[in-house]
């Protein structure tokens, strides 16, 4: 732990009701802490609503919820008027928002509230929990005149104050997000440029307040790196900033027992050091243990197959197109392994010889993927049809597109490492002087981005030497596999389009 100084009143830990399952417990003080000072908190509230309801706040949950809801005694203004919340998975930081939220919009009056995640699932996952205390809960249901779940997941009361769930990686995931308290959870993919964009719209708000939670970020997390710096570095120039990080200390041993106690609260509650010890310490990599399980910061583009700097000199120019006469096109479709998104992209051959590459629709489940892919397929004529790893989950699809009359290639463990060399081939390629000159090209899209910021590299086959993207941690490689089969499929034979009950080729 940190050197805090324990006499500090905002570092008192309350009691809990909820008593240890196991031994031994983690750290209730987190590694990094700053709040301002306070005499008045909103906190308490927040921990008795979550106890009507059924749910008991550990130590460490009050303590950042009585830090983060200081508050003016007199104007009630909130003190700190950003928050963040970074600790490692399954430790209960979702919580902390969820009760939050619902403190925000049945007590505090708050007239419009936004839950933001990276992913659309993680999203609505949250909009079911919190739908569900609603529910049973009678003087919450006898406020709510409507809760929508579809296009628009929202909770909406009769007074018109409203609770709003929604994703960042669509196209419109950067709109609405104006609020009284506006919670951004996977904040270690949060773009600069939509906060930059944001908070000078809510300073104009009677009483706002920005969470960002988050499990420990990357070098490139650009939002969450500046708060955390904020804090860590310039605390004394930050007095609306409330920040609480769970960390390991990254001297200990990485397989030590200390290490998870000090970077884990929730440690003999939540989860048992027999578990991680034998689950995860005896099964992850050392980077992903370090990161997921002890949360110490990844340098993501240190080991990176790719890496920030690479990925980011080779964005296409939105004029390359105009006037450059496309070649060939290809499709290729991915699907994670729990089936939770799926992925189609797209790269394209200019008669410039660079090859074009772009995520054209990454959309939760697979229900949508025969309407769409099969829609896309018949306007661009790819040369391969939609190209699929044969070993992949994703080619149990290849039936059901074929039956709808698109055309389907098979890739092999060969198209795959062919293509995922033509790729980083493509990023790194250098003209007579030295300087970049990539000849292959990308558009922006924050899941690719994302997964070529940070998969490393998996070798394949018996003679080591081949390689295909591997995944780090949570961020998802599937994006990334995409393009790559994409790429493949502009080299692979032609497929010629079939009636409907076609063959897979």
């Amino acid at each position: 732990m940190a050197d805090l100084d324990i006499a500090d009143p905002r570092l008192e830990l309350p009691p809990s009701l909820m008593q240890p399952r196991t031994q031994p417990v983690g750290e209730q003080l987190p590694q990094h802490f700053h709040a301002p000072e306070w005499t008045y908190s909103l906190g308490e509230d927040i921990t008795d609503l979550a106890a009507v309801v059924g749910f008991d706040m550990l130590p460490w949950q009050q303590l950042v919820l009585n830090n983060a809801m200081a508050a003016d005694p007199v104007t009630g203004r909130y003190q700190a008027f950003q928050v963040g919340l970074v600790v490692p998975r399954q430790n209960g930081k979702t919580a902390i928002t969820r009760f939050r939220m619902l403190a925000g919009l049945f007590l505090f009056g708050e007239r419009k509230i936004v839950y933001s995640a990276h992913l659309f699932k993680t999203a609505h996952s949250e909009f079911e929990e919190i739908r569900e205390i609603v529910e049973r809960t009678p003087w919450m249901m006898e406020q709510v005149r409507k809760i929508n779940d579809s296009k628009e997941t929202s909770i909406i009361l009769k007074s018109g104050a409203r609770m709003d769930f929604m994703s960042r990686t669509t196209k419109s995931g950067g709109r609405g997000l104006q609020g009284d308290l506006v919670i951004f959870d996977e904040a270690f993919a949060l773009s600069g440029e939509l906060v930059s964009s944001l908070l000078p719209t809510l300073s104009s708000r009677e009483n706002p307040q920005v969470w960002y939670t988050s499990s420990t970020g990357f070098d490139y997390s650009e939002t969450l790196l500046a708060v955390r710096k904020k804090a860590v570095e310039h605390p004394e120039d930050n007095h609306h900033l409330a920040y609480f990080e769970w960390s390991a200390d990254p001297k200990l041993d990485w397989k030590s027992l200390e290490a998870v106690q000090q970077s884990n609260p929730s440690l003999g509650y939540l989860q048992a050091w027999s578990w991680i010890r034998e689950t995860e310490l005896g099964v992850m990599d050392e980077d992903s243990y370090r990161r997921e399980r002890l949360g110490i910061w990844a340098d993501a583009s240190t080991d990176a197959a790719i890496g920030v700097e690479l990925w980011g000199r080779s964005y296409a120019d939105e004029g390359l197109l105009i006037g450059n006469k496309v070649k060939r096109r290809s499709l290729a479709l991915e699907v994670t392994p729990d089936r939770d998104l799926a992925v189609l992209a797209g790269a394209a051959e200019l008669a410039s010889g660079q090859i074009v590459v772009d995520i054209i629709a990454a959309k939760p489940g697979v229900a949508w993927v025969q309407d769409v892919v099969g829609r896309i397929a018949k306007k661009h004529k790819p040369v391969a049809g939609v190209v699929i790893d044969s070993l992949s989950g994703t080619s149990s699809l290849a039936p059901r597109l074929a039956e709808a009359g698109v055309p389907v290639s098979l890739a092999k463990t060969r198209d795959v490492t062919d293509g995922t060399a033509a790729v980083f081939d493509g990023l790194s390629r250098v003209d007579d002087d030295g300087l970049p000159a990539p000849s292959l090209l990308h558009g922006e899209h924050p899941l690719l981005d994302d997964a070529a910021h940070t998969a490393r590299r998996r070798l394949v086959g018996a003679s080591k030497s081949a390689w295909t993207w591997q995944q780090l941690g949570e961020v998802r490689v599937e994006p990334l596999r995409a393009i790559t089969l994409a790429v493949q499929g502009l080299n692979m034979e032609p497929v010629e389009p079939k009636k409907r009950g076609g063959r897979v080729a």
